[in-house]
């Protein structure tokens, strides 16, 4: 896992990268899709936990450096995703070779329906009302129609970078 560091961190960076550039000015619906959240669940669907987590961290920290959200908040709903999509991983529930096509992405719609939600409600407890103001429900939609049609292939780089550190477990 050590090995995986260097890699994990870097493509997270980039990922985030992407987002702050590409994704955050793009508007479906008057709604930014969050690739930052999409990254570590794919990381969780490889089966690799510990960078699963490791990358969600990173990303959620590094965007919310950048964004007008409470610091943290995108961390907190990164590393929530990273980890119930790390526990379907180890099962090999997302697994993109036996599974049918149609799990993996799926899987990350319903993170995608879930993540704004937890994002919103989260935001209550750091009593910040302003997040409340857009529509929840656009978000909820746009994110889970994203996340599954860009599942496979970024669970695919995920799954490349994971095997980066040679032999995977």
């Amino acid at each position: 896992m050590r090995r995986l560091i260097v890699p994990v961190t870097l493509t997270t960076l980039v990922v985030v990268a992407v987002q702050l550039s590409i994704f955050s000015s793009l508007r479906f619906g008057g709604v930014v899709v969050m690739i930052v959240w999409l990254w570590p669940l794919a990381m969780g669907l490889a089966g690799l936990t510990a960078l699963a987590l490791w990358s969600a961290l990173i990303a959620g920290v590094f965007f919310d450096t950048h964004a007008s959200t409470p610091f943290g908040l995108t961390a907190l709903v990164a590393v929530a995703l990273a980890y119930g999509a790390s526990r379907l991983g180890r099962e090999g529930v997302g697994d993109l070779d036996s599974a049918a096509w149609w799990v993996t992405p799926l899987i990350a719609a319903g993170a995608g329906l879930v993540a704004p939600l937890i994002f919103v409600g989260a935001s209550f407890f750091t009593l910040n009302f302003s997040l409340w103001r857009d529509s929840l429900l656009s978000a909820m939609a746009v994110n889970a129609v994203a996340f599954f049609l860009l599942a496979r292939p970024i669970t695919r780089l995920a799954r490349w970078v994971g095997s980066l550190g040679g032999s995977r477990r």
